[in-house]
Parts: structure tokens; sequence; C-alpha cells
């Protein structure tokens, strides 16, 4: 049994448990064939889905595109969720009702703000070297992953990460969608380690 919903029950002629056998969804229609757990019934219950236009501001490395997408009323969304908008995945970092809030119902919903998350990552790092601090950045994968165990190596420069900065605190490992900017120390050279100098931009 996957799921689980309470449907009215044609033969019990009452409002039963029901698992679900099949789902065909589109954006505006969902189709569930359903069976009744109190008496076996199966039959299709249908259901109209109200779509809300609701204004959609994509980032890519610090450049916004404005888009307009439907999206279902009743669905709840909020800061850090994933969507996708007209075949793009998107993260959302913002949601404006009213007011700027972190949750909200779609029916509620004016404007969303999102990061891209079908482009590279552009990553900030600041490498510590004695008396000087170098900031570069580079471009990897969404989900690559950072962290303070592996020595990285940048031009001639090797270092090794103190901290990474995310919205949600500091860590010393995380993927790189979540990266607001990572820390370093620089350190000698080895001979195993991880070569971003192609990644500089």
């Amino acid at each position: 049994m996957d799921e689980e919903l309470l449907f009215e029950c044609p033969i019990c002629d009452d409002i039963t448990p029901h698992d679900i056998l099949k789902r065909q969804e589109s954006k505006k229609h969902i189709k569930l064939t359903v069976k009744c757990l109190n008496c076996g019934y199966v039959h299709d219950v249908e259901k109209n889905i109200k779509l809300k236009d609701v204004k959609v501001i994509i980032s890519r490395y610090g450049e916004s595109e404005k888009k307009v997408s439907q999206l279902p009323v009743d669905e709840v969304l909020k800061v850090g969720d994933i969507i996708n908008i007209f075949g793009e995945d998107v993260e959302i970092t913002s949601i404006e009702t009213t007011k700027r809030v972190m949750s909200s119902k779609v029916e509620d919903i004016q404007t969303i703000w999102a990061k891209s998350l079908n482009i590279p990552k552009k990553v900030g790092i600041s490498i510590n070297d004695r008396d000087t601090t170098y900031s570069i950045n580079i471009l990897v994968p969404q989900d690559y992953v950072f962290d303070n165990e592996t020595t990285y190596r940048v031009g001639r420069m090797f270092f090794k990460i103190k901290m990474i900065k995310t919205e949600k605190g500091t860590f010393k490992r995380e993927i790189a969608r979540k990266i607001k900017r990572i820390y370093a120390n620089s350190s000698r050279p080895v001979r195993n380690y991880e070569d971003l100098t192609e990644n500089i931009v």
C-alpha cells in the first residue's frame, strides 16, 4: 500500500479509506483509480485542479528573468523548495504575498524569487595566505560536495577549507547549491588533491 486517502465509496455510500492503485495527472486535471478498503470496490476519482498565474523571477549569475507560471492554488510552497518552471529546475529563495514570508499557499502568492539549478553554481572562495587574502570564483555542478578534509588546488595555490557559509549557518561539508561563501587557508602541496584550476571564472 503506497498511499491511503479518504474518498466516498459508491457501494458503502460513505467516506472510507482507499488505496490508490493508479494516478494520472496533468497540469489541470487529476484522475485516480482507487480501491475501497472496506468493501474492495475499485472506481475512478477525477478532480480538476485550479491554477493561478504567479510571477517567478529566476536568478542566473546575478541576472534575473521574469516568467509567469501557472501553479495549483492549493499547493503550499516554502523557501528552499525546488520547482520546475518551463522545464527549468529552480530553488525558491523568497516568497511574497502581501509581505515576505517563508511559506504560503499558491493562492496567496504574488511573486516567487528563485535561483536556477540548471546552470553550474558560482562559488566564491576566500583563501588566507599568511597576511594576504585571495578571493576567487569557481563554477562547479550544483551537487558538487566541498569538505574540510580535502586539499584543493587553484593554479599554484593549495588550500583546505576552514568554514563553509550557508543561509542556515556554517558547516565543514556542504553541496555547492547551498553555499554562500567558502573560507579557507593555504596549505602545503600534497600528492592527493582536487584540482579546481579549470573551474576558475
